[in-house]
């Protein structure tokens, strides 16, 4: 909840002037995921939907992915494993490295 109105300040300012056919979203360093997260989450998909911009989640925790489950995230964004991604998008192996 404390951050929620950040992240999608700061996702509107990565999209301004660009134009993108894809977008990743890396979860690895979220550990807790509220209300307003998966608000703000859906929010920003939904924005991308509409511009037809395909999005992909990866990294997510048990935790996390119970969530996006639960929530129905999974029926909107694609949601794949890091070794999945990285099988996908091998050019961003390095960058999801630890």
């Amino acid at each position: 909840m404390e951050n929620s109105r950040e992240f999608y300040q700061e996702f509107e300012k990565a999209l301004e002037g660009r134009t993108f056919a894809k977008i990743s979203m890396d979860f690895g360093s979220v550990k807790f995921l509220d209300s307003s997260g998966i608000g703000a989450v859906i929010k920003a998909s939904s924005a991308l939907h509409n511009k037809g911009i395909e999005i992909f989640v990866t990294n997510l925790n048990k935790n996390l992915n119970s969530v996006f489950r639960l929530s129905g995230l999974n029926h909107i964004l694609s949601i794949l494993t890091l070794d999945e991604y990285v099988s996908k998008f091998p050019e961003f192996k390095k960058s999801l490295d630890p």
